[in-house]
């Protein structure tokens, strides 16, 4: 966990929490509390799961934690597993390839806001938003998403996707896969072909032109 008291994933059923069970409890719990702040309301309507690497965590304290998330809006649920796919229970998958999973990027200040969707765009769907999006599912093909803010989006971007859309360069777009019908940020549109190596990527405008790194 890299010295974090507590460490929140991003996988495409939801959020998993993982905190240092060696730590004093009231530092645990003041640090999830502090994230939960500093998101100003970006993970609300989440669902969300704990896990940590150690045995004999305390219960009290996970019941505790639960309350924490609830106050913040966010919503407990069985169907988040840790491993990515694996539900509690479940024999691990053979030769199963898991869903990427990568840190949740938080607002880069206090003003910007950002909504939560906790669903799948379909076709024939449209989105708009005058604040950054972040978006449990697909964005399927026939669908459109516009934000003025940037895109965040936790599987596939197949459909018409603009960040940035009141001319705001300076946002950006993440996916675990890029396949979209159109992609465009502020006033700049993708001309090249969408990244074919796997894993989470995010596109940004530089020199004039919509690039893509791997997350």
């Amino acid at each position: 966990m890299s010295g974090e008291a507590v460490s929140i994933k991003g996988t495409k059923n939801g959020l998993v929490i993982l905190f240092d069970p060696d730590l004093d409890p009231e530092d645990i719990k003041n640090n999830l509390k502090l994230k939960m702040e500093k998101s100003n309301g970006f993970f609300k309507g989440a669902r969300f799961s704990f896990s940590n690497s150690r045995e004999g965590r305390s219960i009290s304290l996970v019941d505790e934690l639960e309350v924490i998330c609830r106050q913040y809006g966010l919503i407990p649920s069985v169907e988040v597993s840790w491993p990515p796919d694996q539900r509690p229970g479940d024999q691990p998958p053979q030769k199963k390839k898991q869903s990427p999973v990568v840190s949740l990027r938080q607002p880069k200040s206090a003003d910007e806001q950002a909504a939560l969707i906790s669903r799948t765009i379909r076709s024939g769907q449209q989105i708009t938003s005058k604040n950054s999006l972040f978006i449990m599912g697909d964005v399927n093909p026939g669908a459109e998403v516009m934000s003025e803010g940037s895109i965040y989006i936790m599987g596939s971007c197949r459909g018409i996707v603009h960040a940035g859309c009141a001319g705001n360069i300076l946002a950006e777009v993440f996916a675990f896969k890029f396949q979209p019908t159109a992609l465009r940020i502020g006033t700049i549109a993708s001309d090249q072909a969408w990244p074919d190596e796997p894993g989470p990527h995010v596109a940004g405008v530089s020199r004039g032109k919509i690039v893509f790194a791997r997350y």
